[in-house]
């Protein structure tokens, strides 16, 4: 009789460990480590190209599946599809697929303050790229900065 409730009770101490054990591994969260060897999508283009904002003027006019084509600079030429609009009371934003660059999108806003001076905030991204731009103003003048997607965005 000893060495069945010695069983019995390691036959019950064994049955909470592993159920135990699979309801810990449940809570888990699974991490998916960053893939550092995507392709870059404009190790052709210059770290920092600046822009004039003025030229975005006209892209917040477009609707959906219209076509824009914006000579950013004299190195990058932008052509793309407006995928989706739209607009607040103080803010319009925008984003563009890119044509000759497939898997990126331009997202840029326009935003308005109390002093109806216009703010842009913006990115050139592709999730299946390591590069992309972020819109940057310093010292009034708005330019596009390369970085790399994992600054951005954590998978």
């Amino acid at each position: 009789m000893k060495n069945l409730g010695s069983a019995v009770l390691t036959a019950f101490i064994s049955f909470f460990s592993i159920t135990g054990f699979t309801q810990l591994q449940k809570h888990v969260l699974p991490v998916n480590e960053p893939d550092y060897n995507k392709p870059k999508l404009f190790a052709d283009l210059p770290d920092r190209i600046d822009f004039n904002p003025k030229d975005f003027v006209g892209v917040f006019d477009l609707q959906p599946g219209q076509s824009t084509n914006l000579q950013i600079s004299s190195t990058f030429n932008f052509s793309g599809k407006i995928v989706s609009k739209s607009s607040e009371a103080n803010s319009s934003s925008v984003v563009i697929r890119m044509i000759d660059r497939p898997g990126a999108r331009l997202i840029i806003s326009k935003v308005i303050d109390e002093n109806n001076s216009e703010k842009y905030l913006g990115r050139i991204i592709s999730i299946k790229h390591s590069d992309c731009y972020e819109i940057v103003l310093e010292n009034g003048q708005y330019y596009f900065k390369k970085k790399g997607i994992y600054d951005l965005m954590s998978e």
